[in-house]
C-alpha cells in the first residue's frame, strides 16, 4: 500500500514538473490550491493546448510558423477526396445541439437563431462560392480551426474527434450547396 502511495506521489510530482515549463509559480500555485481535479487539467494539458494556456491564446509571431505546421498536419480527409457530402445530413449535424451546436457561435441557421461568438455564417455558399479553394479552406477550417486560427475556442472537430472526416464534409456541404436549406431559407432572426 505505501508503494503504490509513494509511486503516485512521484508521479504526481514529475507532472507539476513538467507543467512548470508551462506555467509560471505563481500560475502553478493557483492551479495546486483550486483543487485536485482542476489541476491535473492544467497538469496534464496537450502540448499544443498548453501553449495556448501559457501565452492567454495570443501566441508569439516566432512560434507561429511550427504551430501552424503541426496543426495542419493533423487534418485528415475524407476517404472519398470529396470535401462536400450530404447537405442535409450536414445540417442535420450543424443544427443539433448534441452534435456540432455551430449556431450557438454562428448567426446563419435557418432553423436556429444564431450567435455572435463566431463570424456569421449567413448565406456562406452564396457569398463565397464552391470552388475547391473554398471548399478545402472550409473543411480544414472544420477539422481544426487551429491551423488557421491559432488558440481560438472553436471546437476542433475533426482534430478532437467529435466528426468525422465525412461528418464535416456533409457540414461544409449544408454551408456551401447553392441548393441548401442554408442558402435557400432566410437566417432566423434575419431582417
Amino acid at each position: 500500500m505505501k508503494k503504490a502511495a509513494f509511486a503516485l506521489l512521484l508521479l504526481g510530482l514529475l507532472a507539476l514538473a513538467l507543467a512548470q515549463r508551462y506555467f509560471g509559480d505563481q500560475e502553478l500555485e493557483q492551479i495546486k490550491t483550486a483543487g485536485k481535479a482542476y489541476a491535473e487539467v492544467f497538469i496534464n494539458q496537450r502540448p499544443d493546448q498548453a501553449l495556448c494556456s501559457l501565452h492567454k491564446n495570443r501566441l508569439p509571431a516566432d512560434l507561429l510558423p511550427k504551430f501552424l505546421e503541426e496543426q495542419r498536419a493533423q487534418i485528415k480527409y475524407p476517404q472519398s477526396g470529396k470535401l462536400m457530402g450530404d447537405w442535409r445530413k450536414g445540417g442535420a449535424i450543424f443544427n443539433n445541439l448534441q452534435r456540432a451546436n455551430c449556431f450557438s457561435c454562428h448567426y446563419g441557421s435557418p432553423v436556429h437563431l444564431g450567435g455572435d461568438v463566431g463570424p456569421s455564417l449567413e448565406k456562406y455558399g452564396l457569398k463565397r462560392g464552391q470552388s475547391e479553394a473554398i471548399q478545402r479552406y472550409t473543411y480544414e477550417v472544420i477539422y481544426n480551426a487551429w491551423a488557421y486560427f491559432p488558440c481560438t475556442v472553436m471546437y476542433r472537430f475533426g482534430a478532437q474527434g467529435l466528426l468525422t472526416p465525412e461528418e464535416i464534409a456533409d457540414v461544409v456541404a449544408y454551408l456551401l450547396d447553392p441548393e441548401s436549406d442554408f442558402n435557400t431559407k432566410p437566417a432566423v432572426g434575419s431582417r
